[in-house]
């Protein structure tokens, strides 16, 4: 592991603690040397500390990224106690996750294990099939995974979050009017609004995170080690980015926007069809709950 934190108490901290929990770590306090660093080591997983006002690590990010090919899990450490670092790095920290600096070094432990143990899955899967063997695990259209695969996957995650502890979430997310689109504009166009969907979802989340299409218009995802506190935070994210990223009909930029929805282990348990469900459900409840919006305010009109 590769951590960054220019302060020096904060550092050693960090260290004894992911050090007890077997991690090799290789402590720097400068950001410039990163990327040098980086290069040689070539390190599993990178956690960096986010400070006000410079906030370099996402600087750092952008580059690591690059140098990676997004392969190795990046992560920022915040101070809880600093509400507007938390909000820049959810804004515009590139998608990366937030690791509260308050957690204690078993959960942290935890949390880097699970999103490692998956994204080796992943590549595994990856790496193991060809041409024939990927077509069986990812969407034709859009390219990111089906829906067995993403199944087989939640089904892995709830296996070690039982044996080993530590949360994870199911999200599930559609464009708001799709049919109604395709009425207006055709099938054809609705399929690129289906990949456009994905592109922005999969620029979005973190490495290590699962997407898949679930159905024709429906995506969800599988965010390891992402707990239900965190998940305003992420929907927020997802939302924001599709709502900027804009989608364009014969040369004009259209407002789109995403229904999301999201359950977490362990406060939600149960089979993996039955967490994909259950955020399937939040998801169409908040439909539910734009239509009452919107015809409340055609009633105070």
């Amino acid at each position: 592991m590769l951590l960054v934190e220019p302060r020096t108490d904060d550092l050693e901290r960090a260290r004894a603690l992911l050090g007890e929990a077997g991690f090799r770590v290789v402590p720097l306090t400068r950001f410039e040397a990163v990327a040098p660093i980086f290069e040689v080591i070539r390190p599993d997983v990178v956690v960096l500390a986010a400070h006000a006002p410079e906030y370099a690590a996402v600087a750092v990010v952008r580059r690591l990224r690059q140098m990676g090919a997004g392969a190795v899990p990046l992560f920022y450490l915040v101070d809880p106690d600093h509400p507007e670092a938390w909000r820049f790095c959810l804004e515009k920290g590139l998608g990366v996750d937030i690791v509260p600096r308050t957690v204690s070094g078993s959960e942290l432990a935890l949390r880097l294990h699970s999103v490692l143990r998956l994204r080796e899955e992943v590549l595994r899967v990856k790496e193991a099939g060809d041409a024939a063997a990927a077509s069986v695990l990812h969407d034709e259209l859009t390219g990111v995974y089906n829906k067995p695969f993403l199944l087989a996957m939640i089904a892995q995650e709830a296996r070690r979050s039982e044996r080993y502890g530590g949360p994870f979430s199911v999200m599930a997310c559609a464009p708001q009017g799709y049919r109604a689109f395709c009425k207006q504009h055709g099938q054809a166009m609705g399929e690129r609004l289906l990949v456009y969907t994905a592109v922005v979802l999969g620029q979005t989340v973190r490495e290590s995170d699962v997407v898949a299409r679930v159905s024709d218009e429906e995506f969800a995802l599988l965010l390891p080690a992402m707990e239900e506190e965190a998940l305003p935070g992420l929907l927020t994210r997802i939302a924001t980015r599709f709502e900027l990223a804009r989608f364009q009909v014969e040369g004009k930029a259209l407002r789109t926007s995403l229904l999301l929805g999201a359950v977490s282990f362990p406060d939600m348990v149960g089979a993996p069809a039955q967490l994909l469900s259950g955020a399937i459900q939040e998801m169409r409840r908040s439909r539910e709950v734009r239509r009452w919006d919107m015809g409340m305010s055609r009633l105070s009109v």
